[in-house]
């Protein structure tokens, strides 16, 4: 309970210096036997039927509304699948289901193979996830997806970065939030730039312009304080939020050459070669 202030605060900074127009969402797993948060409420509650786990996304990040979700609220039984909470006695029958209902791929084949990399939580690990607005968070989270414009995309990126590692993230244009926002997230503990699939853009609301990055737990801090740190020895600094320099023209910055230093160093280098 100690930390939920901390997470709360970094929230709020993660808002303010990114300039989202929704909050982060935290994210925890429940398991087996743990209980769900005090002021979490099951979505077959709130909305009276069973709904995609990507729109209860789209309600806390846009409402402030915490979440609990267990098999019950989600009527997304792929991901019912994906997240543990129920298993087929015959596991092809998920791509079967896909390929005869859903044509995503152009035949079974195809679907099992682009799922072939995909990552799973262990039938019964656990029995559910709870969701919360970061800034207000209800607990410590395990992860947080923040869904973001490209550009607040591309500074998480050069934060995540900036002690040299380099994120891989996989695409295959399914169940992408809960799969790759949460799931990979977790298993993994790295970060993951995840673009929303069709469950994201036509059920639950997802924007033209919104992309997700997620970050494990333990990477919050170093990402808030790695935050517009790429590019510090460039001069006028590129980077910041709202970014500027597009907006001042390609040719020149204040009067100088809008190239960072590193261009007229190789150029040189290149001209000795």
């Amino acid at each position: 309970m100690s930390d939920i202030p901390k997470y709360q605060e970094m929230g709020s900074l993660l808002m303010d210096s990114l300039k989202l127009t929704t909050y982060p969402v935290a994210v925890r797993m429940i398991r087996k036997g743990e209980d769900f948060p005090l002021g979490t409420i099951s979505a077959k509650t709130l909305f009276g039927a069973e709904v995609p786990a990507c729109l209860t996304y789209t309600w806390c990040r846009r409402s402030g509304i915490s979440f609990s979700l267990e098999a019950s609220d989600i009527a997304c039984k792929p991901i019912v699948l994906y997240f543990g909470l129920a298993r087929l006695s015959d596991p092809d029958d998920l791509h079967r289901a896909w390929e005869q209902h859903g044509g995503y791929k152009c035949d079974l084949a195809a679907d099992k193979k682009s799922r072939e990399k995909d990552v799973c939580f262990p039938f019964g690990e656990f029995q559910g996830i709870a969701l919360s607005p970061l800034p207000q968070t209800l607990f410590a989270p395990d992860l947080v997806m923040l869904f973001c414009s490209p550009l607040a995309l591309s500074h998480l990126i050069l934060a995540a970065t900036y002690d040299g590692e380099c994120i891989t993230s996989h695409f295959n244009g399914m169940e992408s939030s809960c799969k790759e926002g949460i799931i990979r997230t977790h298993r993994t503990g790295e970060c993951q730039v995840v673009c929303p699939g069709m469950g994201d853009r036509v059920l639950a609301g997802a924007q033209d312009h919104e992309m997700i990055f997620s970050i494990p737990e333990h990477r919050l801090e170093n990402i808030l304080d790695c935050l517009f740190k790429a590019g510090n020895k460039i001069q006028p600094p590129p980077f910041g939020m709202p970014h500027s320099t597009p907006t001042l023209g390609a040719g020149k910055i204040l009067g100088m050459p809008a190239e960072p230093g590193v261009w007229p160093l190789l150029r040189t280098k290149l001209q000795e070669e």
